[in-house]
This record gives structure tokens, sequence and C-alpha cells, in this order.
């Protein structure tokens, strides 16, 4: 605000509230909303969301406040759930100091323990091996040039070597030409390393440490807990039934006839999805923001039971084929972490228990999955009325009657040898975009009698997508069938042959659909004052906005632009 819209504020005692759309506006990632509150005596700036930009990683590395802003100016943050792309900013933030509390539900604040120091170590990782390619590239450069330099020089000594003696001062006039040039050449090359270094795709955008380090500012909320932050914004998270400890924000902002109602629908979730609470409904606000991940597109109605039940039934019966050399087939099933690899192995579990399918060695692969799983466990209270009974009866509802825990990497490796019965792997991640399940591709993709389970979305240039995208079976609808089936895909850097089975099935995704949306945007009580639709490609957010008016007829649905800014 300037000058006089502040000197306006102070004489007349009428607040005003801004509101910021610095991520996830017209784009599927990078959630990052402001809010500032002027008011006579204070003046109050927090954010909702810190999530890392996944479309452009680069964006991250800037200042993605509005000008004039430092992070050290942010009094707090309120986080909806523990995806990166809601909370993985979180450490740059505090990096370049931001020192205010963090508000989140108990079950985020310890899943993103195990999620922000890994997301500071891959970035670490990342940061080495562009540094050392770099590196790799350019001294091979400056090498040839060098080596060249080097070989006219002894080139034209030679030459010289048979001319008179009086021609001697020339070639060493010559020669110091030539060295100078080379040096000339090798001192560029070692400035453009140099400051190529200090380029951000060399530095990481914080490391595993200081990731740690940011985690001293959480504070838990429980849920429908109604907490007051400061005198002029209080707020209260509702079930969202995305994943675990996701919430729904709903803000209090202001005071008196000032107040002003926000909802922020962070990530909601699918009615009847398995292990969690379904999405809470809320009886209206002044303004709402909500997804549209999937804003133009509807989930298939069916039993997931029965498909992966049929897909599994199937698997089973090509890896009973042995090979004389690898044995028995394998089933890999690549999972986030966090939410997918439970709810399909609590479904394995239920599915080998009641004999729907065969009773087979479940191998649960990475220390992330597991660490997750534990905290799946902590958290009954937390879970649908199913999974708590069993969680309160003392069973483990992610514990296959025959199950291994994988936790070090040569263990991992271990599993690529003839097993005499067929085996499913479950691991992360759920795009095959890292983690151990690339090695057991790259193992186990040439092998007719192995399987390949999807089980989640798969975005646009992952390894998972090229692999979905390369089967004949059913494919989400994200990704396009190629105009010819392929045989190979590079896993690793490595051509890998796909002779394995590929299979995908949809019925898993954590987001609701434009049906749930409306539907749930239906039951409140009150049409709000206007309605942002973010966090979703171009075609979703429209189709969602145009869903919303038609079915609703609500008025003032928008899809604001990135680094917009509204008066509430």
């Amino acid at each position: 605000m300037n000058k006089r819209q502040l000197k306006e504020v102070s004489r007349t005692g009428r607040s005003v509230l801004k509101f910021h759309t610095l991520g996830a506006a017209r784009a599927v990632t990078g959630s990052l909303y402001l809010f500032e509150l002027f008011e006579r005596e204070n003046t109050t700036r927090f954010l909702v969301d810190a999530g890392l930009t996944v479309e452009n990683q680069m964006d991250d590395f800037k200042n993605r406040l509005p000008a004039g802003l430092e992070p050290k100016d942010i009094d707090f943050a309120i986080l909806s759930h523990a995806h990166v792309d809601h909370c993985g900013y979180l450490p740059k933030l505090v990096k370049d100091g931001f020192r205010g509390k963090v508000y989140v539900t108990p079950a985020t604040a310890d899943l993103m323990h195990i999620i922000l120091p890994d997301s500071g170590y891959l970035q670490e990782e990342a940061a080495k091996r562009h540094r050392a390619r770099y590196e790799r590239d350019h001294l091979k450069v400056g090498t040839v040039a060098s080596e060249a330099g080097d070989n006219r020089s002894s080139r034209r000594q030679g030459e010289k070597s048979s001319t008179r003696v009086n021609m001697s001062r020339s070639n060493r006039a010559r020669k110091e030409q030539m060295a100078s040039r080379v040096a000339a050449t090798r001192g560029a090359n070692a400035a453009d390393q140099s400051s190529s270094n200090a380029s951000p795709r060399f530095q990481p955008l914080y490391t595993q440490e200081q990731a740690q380090a940011s985690l001293k500012y959480l504070e838990c909320v429980d849920y429908d807990t109604r907490f007051s932050v400061t005198d002029s914004v209080a707020f209260t998270f509702t079930e969202a039934g995305h994943i675990l400890g996701a919430a729904v924000v709903n803000l209090e902002i202001g005071t008196g006839s000032q107040k002003r109602t926000f909802c922020f629908s962070g990530n909601i979730g699918r009615p009847n999805m398995p292990l969690l609470r379904d999405l809470a409904p809320v009886a209206g606000a002044d303004y709402v923001m909500v997804e549209s991940t999937y804003g133009n597109r509807l989930h298939q109605v069916r039993d997931r039971f029965e498909s992966l039940a049929s897909k599994l039934n199937s698997a089973h019966e090509r890896a009973k084929v042995k090979h004389p050399k690898f044995g028995c087939g394998v089933i890999l099933i690549p999972a986030f972490a966090v939410g997918r690899a439970q709810a399909i192995l609590s479904d394995i579990r239920e599915l080998m228990e009641s004999g729907r399918v065969p009773d087979m060695p479940v191998y649960i692969d990475g220390r992330m999955t597991l660490a997750a799983t534990q905290v799946h466990r902590k958290y009954a209270r937390d879970m649908g009325p199913e999974t708590r009974a069993l969680l309160e009866a003392g069973k483990d509802p992610y514990a296959p009657p025959r199950h291994a825990l994988i936790e070090e990497w040569r263990d991992s490796d271990a599993l690529h040898r003839a097993h005499n019965e067929p085996i499913i792997i479950v691991g992360s991640s759920g795009m095959a975009a890292g983690g151990r399940i690339v090695n057991h591709l790259k193992y186990w993709l040439g092998g007719k009698q192995n399987t390949v389970m999807f089980v989640g979305f798969q975005g646009t240039g992952t390894l998972g997508s090229a692999i979905v995208r390369c089967s004949k079976g059913e494919r989400p609808d994200s990704v396009d069938a190629a105009t010819q089936t392929a045989n190979t895909v590079r896993v690793a850097g490595v051509p890998t042959r796909i002779s394995a089975t590929i299979d995908f099935i949809p019925d898993y995704s954590a987001h609701a659909d434009w049906r749930d949306t409306v539907n749930w945007l239906g039951k409140f009580t009150r049409r709000p004052k206007k309605t942002f639709v973010v966090h979703g490609d171009a075609e979703a957010t429209e189709s969602l906005k145009e869903h919303i008016e038609d079915k609703l007829g609500w008025n003032g649905v928008v899809v604001p632009d990135s680094k917009q800014v509204f008066e509430l």
C-alpha cells in the first residue's frame, strides 16, 4: 500500500485486506498465497502454503514474494498438507530469513520431518549432477582447445628447425604468441566455470541440513479446533480427505463488521477412498479458493478391489512361468511413499486375507515409504472407520500376510535374483522419477513374465509416463498413446527393452474430480462473493470454472493470474 492509502486506514479505521496469488495460479504446482491485512495499529502478513514449483524449478531460486517484500517480513504461515508442492518451499523461506510460526496438523508435521530432509538431499544431489556434467563437458572442450594449440606450436617449431639461425627469434615470438592464446583460452574457460558454478542450477535450493532446521518452526493445530494466531487472524483445519494430515484451511481475517472469511481447499480427496476419512463439509465463506487438478475429468466409478484383484491375478499367472535364468516373475508397483503406498498395501492385504488373490511375498522397498507407513500407524484417529478399527484392534492394515521391509540399498539389490515363486515389490517413486524402483525397472522390464503396475498420475516427462505411454492397455487420461508403440525406454540413461506387461489402475487417485468438487461446494449454505480456481492446467481450471457457474449458479468465479493482487 502507498502512503496515502495507509493514511486513509489510519484516519478511518477501515482495514484493508490484500490477497496475492504467488504460485499455482494458472499452474499445477508451487502453491503460495500471501495475505496482507492493513489495520490502524498493525500490518499482518502471512502465507497459506509454501510449495515447490515442479513445472519450472528455476523459479524457486528467485524471490517469489511481491517486490519490496522479503521472507523476514512474513509473520507466519499456514500449510494445508505435506506434499512438496505445498510445503517444500518452506526451507528456502527460512534460509532467506523467515522466522515465523508455521501452523500444520500433527500428522502433517510428522510427514514433513520425512519429506523436507529428503527434498534437501535430492536438491544437493541434483546440484552435484549438474555441476559434474558441466565440468566434464567444459574441461573436455578446454582440453581439446589446449591440445590443438600445443600441436600447432610443435608443428611450426619442427618446420622452422631447418631454417637459418637468424629465424630463431621469430620462432620464439610465434611460440610465445601461441602460448598466450592457449593461456587466454584456459583463462576464459576457468572464468566461465567460476561464473557457471554460481548459477542456481549448480547450487541446491536448500540443503538437507537447512531443511531439517526449518522444521523447528512447525506448530501443530488439531482438526476442528479454532486457533487464534493474532487478535485479527484465526483459522480452523477441517478434513480434506486427500492424504494423511491434509486439511482445508478456513480463515477468519479482521474483526467485527470488517471480518472476512476465506476457505482454501488445499487438495481435496474423493469420497470412499481407502484409509482416510471423507472430505468434511464447510458451511460457507465470503471467499473460496479451490483446486482444479481434475477440473475437466471424471474418475471411473467401479469397484477398485475387483479391478486390483483382476490385475494381480493375471500378473500372478504370468509370473508362475519360470524363466531358466530369472526364475518366476515379479510384479513391480511404483507408488508414492506418502498415501499411495499405504493404500495399495492395505488393499493387497485385504485381497490376500480374503483369498481373492494368491498369497505371495510382498517386499516394501524404501526408507521413505517405511517411515511414512509408520506415521500412518500412529494416527488411527485421523483414519476412516474401517482402518481405525483395525489399528485400535492391534492389527496392522499395511502388512500383507508375507511381507518384508527393505531398508538398505544392498538388500534392495539382492532382490535381483531368480525367485522360486511370484513376488510383489512396492517402492517409490510413484512416477518412477527416482528411487529404488528405477533400479528394479532397469532389471525387470525385459522379462515377459514380469508386470509393472502403475497406480497413480504420471507426470509429463517422467519415466513412468514414458513406460505407460508404450503400453497397449489402459492409460491415465494424462498420458496419450504413442503413435507407434515403442519397444524400449531409457532407464537411468540406459536403453531398456520393454517386454514386461504394463498395467495402469486409475482407482487410487487422491484428487476429487470436477463432480466431487462441485458436490462439496454445493453444500455451502451461502454463496461466496468470489471463488478463485487454482492448481490446474489451463483446460482444467477453465473447465471447473464453467462447471461451478453452470451447476451452482455462482457469480464471481475467476481463474487468477500468477502474482495477481485482489482487495477482499
